[in-house]
């Protein structure tokens, strides 16, 4: 478990503020986080995480209540799911570029992340003002 608490800690670093943050295994990761080196930082900051939307259904009822993003005040709509959907899409490429040269892999995979960032970006507008 060092690269998650490496990442809270470069969270930490970055933010100097309360944040929540989404890991599949959050009810696990809670009781190493705090014993962890991390562990005062991140009870005088008031960091908080949950599991992720989709994730916790996995998880037993009392999981539920106590970690799910649905029950957590502050999380608002996010299901903290975001690089899941992001790995997912990127899936549909791999038939294509699976006898590809490097060169091509890198090539169809950068182009697939631009134009997902500009679609993503396009749809802000109807995120900010909806189209009535």
């Amino acid at each position: 478990m060092k690269y998650p608490l490496a990442i809270i800690n470069k969270l930490i670093d970055v933010f100097a503020e309360p944040f929540l943050y989404g890991y599949d295994i959050k009810c696990a990761f809670h009781s190493v986080l705090q014993r962890s080196s991390l562990g005062p930082a991140v009870r005088d900051l008031g960091i908080e995480g949950v599991v992720p939307g989709f994730h916790g259904h996995a998880h037993n009822r009392l999981c539920q209540v106590q970690h799910h993003s649905k029950f957590t005040l502050g999380a608002g709509k996010e299901d903290f799911e975001t690089c899941e959907r992001t790995f997912s899409e990127s899936n549909a490429l791999a038939p294509e570029i699976r006898n590809s040269t490097e060169f091509h892999r890198h090539q169809a995979l950068d182009e697939h992340f631009r134009f997902a960032d500009q679609d993503k970006y396009a749809a802000l507008s109807k995120f900010i003002a909806p189209v009535t």
